[in-house]
């Protein structure tokens, strides 16, 4: 399947000489300060293949949100006898090496890891980055940016979407393809791919925000695709909530703002309810841009 690609980059770097760890993690939220990581995957990939991969549930130390367990699946069960991220801290660093590091909405991933490292006491070197999100909304049209819609338009196969492994390994298939069809079938150069991305991508653990409850704004939250979409555009957005009693509702909904409380919210007016609403975002099970 041809991409729909919008441009082409040059350089002169081979991307099969360099080691890749593709990360990926499931939260029980969306704020690298207050909330934390359920689960992380790690694969080590070597000329386009994987080699190695490292995964585990985690223990967060506090319940799991409703609206995160019916995204990845993950209850406080599963978790309970799972280990403390600081008992993981030391395989995950010895893991991730001096590799680069690739993720589907890097922040994200990146700001959960740091902060979880940052708890442990564990110190990382800056790391150089490829997101494929980047890549994405740089390179090409697809109809949505999200993880799962490139896939199912790359008509990669995505059998458990939203556990970390299954995540990281479609993230690596989609990092390679893109790599293919931006070098239009040569040897694929890693140059080629920083500019892809709009430059080098070094990521700094200090952009962390320190700690839950510090008044540091909003800049260390990586809020999904069609979120930063429907602010950006004045787009509305269709949403399936999980409500305080546990039903799912669908909602249709412009966004306003979001804002942290203890949680992330989003501040939008409801064209269900005819009124300005507040959605915790840990409920919100799937969300897409309408486009009308």
């Amino acid at each position: 399947m041809a991409l729909p690609c919008r441009k082409s980059v040059t350089g002169d770097a081979k991307l099969a000489n360099t080691e890749l760890v593709v990360l990926d993690v499931e939260t029980t939220g969306l704020s690298p300060r207050c909330d934390r990581v359920i689960e992380i995957a790690l694969c080590r990939s070597l000329d386009g293949n994987v080699v190695e991969t490292y995964e585990t549930l985690v223990n967060p130390g506090r319940p799991i949100g409703m609206g995160a367990s019916a995204v990845n699946g993950i209850y406080d069960a599963d978790v309970r006898d799972a280990p403390r991220f600081s008992e993981i801290a030391g395989d995950v660093k010895e893991f991730l090496g001096d590799a680069v590091l690739v993720c589907h909405n890097a922040p994200f991933d990146l700001g959960f890891l740091g902060m979880e490292m940052r708890r442990a006491g564990v110190n990382l070197p800056s790391p150089r980055v490829f997101d494929t999100l980047r890549i994405a909304r740089a390179n090409f049209r697809f109809r949505s940016n999200s993880l799962s819609a490139i896939a199912r338009e790359l008509e990669i196969p995505t059998p458990v979407a939203h556990r970390a492994l299954a995540d990281a390994l479609t993230t690596h298939a989609v990092f390679h393809r893109f790599a293919a069809e931006l070098c239009r079938g040569a040897t694929p150069m890693l140059d080629r791919l920083v500019a892809a991305q709009g430059g080098a991508f070094h990521f700094e653990w200090s952009q962390v925000a320190p700690g839950c409850g510090q008044d540091e704004g909003l800049s260390s939250l990586a809020l999904p695709p069609e979120l930063q979409e429907a602010l950006a555009s004045s787009r509305r957005l269709r949403l399936e909530y999980v409500d305080t009693s546990g039903r799912r509702t669908k909602r249709l909904v412009t966004p306003l703002e979001v804002y942290e409380n203890g949680y992330v919210y989003l501040l939008a007016f409801c064209h269900l309810r005819k009124a300005e609403r507040h959605f915790r975002l840990d409920r919100v099970v799937t969300m897409r841009v309408e486009r009308q």
